[in-house]
């Protein structure tokens, strides 16, 4: 029993698991389709969002990107929930890159220029499962929501 404990411990049997790139990238992309779909609606302005952010943001050439992007559409209508993904995206990148990723999945949850209950449940979920501290989260929305926001912030309140 000790020998199993010390071996199951032991760092010299731990193996890493090595992610392909293609396996981050459709991870990312589901996260950008969940983001599309949390509202119930996923329109052609967001799906095009998800396209334009993969082929700029992402380095994705514009074939590979259909191939990807079908097999995110099928990892993300057979998942419920978002971990797996985050869980990739967490071994695999740095703060900056997840805190792009955050913002890109805000952009897309307000395109429409609303955000919903459902859209605001959402980013209070992949901000925690990324890690991304409530002042980052709160700094990102208000600079995505402020082409659409009625009355200018007071970054004030922020400081």
């Amino acid at each position: 029993m000790m020998k199993f404990l010390k071996n199951l411990f032991s760092s010299e049997e731990k193996t890493t698991d090595i992610i392909d790139n293609s396996d981050l990238n459709i991870a990312i992309i589901a996260i950008l389709l969940r983001a599309s779909s949390i509202d119930g609606n996923k329109d052609e302005l967001e799906l095009g969002m998800i396209k334009d952010i993969s082929i700029t943001n992402l380095n994705i050439k514009e074939d590979e990107f259909d191939n990807l992007y079908s097999r995110a559409i099928e990892e993300e209508d057979f998942s419920a929930d978002i971990y797996k993904w985050t869980k990739i995206v967490n071994d695999n990148c740095d703060e900056n890159l997840k805190l792009n990723i955050f913002r890109s999945a805000c952009k897309i949850v307000n395109a429409d220029g609303n955000i919903d209950p459902f859209e605001s449940n959402f980013t209070r979920r992949l901000s925690g499962l990324l890690y991304i501290t409530d002042k980052q989260s709160g700094l990102s929305l208000i600079h995505i929501s402020e082409p659409t926001r009625r009355t200018p912030i007071s970054y004030a309140v922020f400081c």
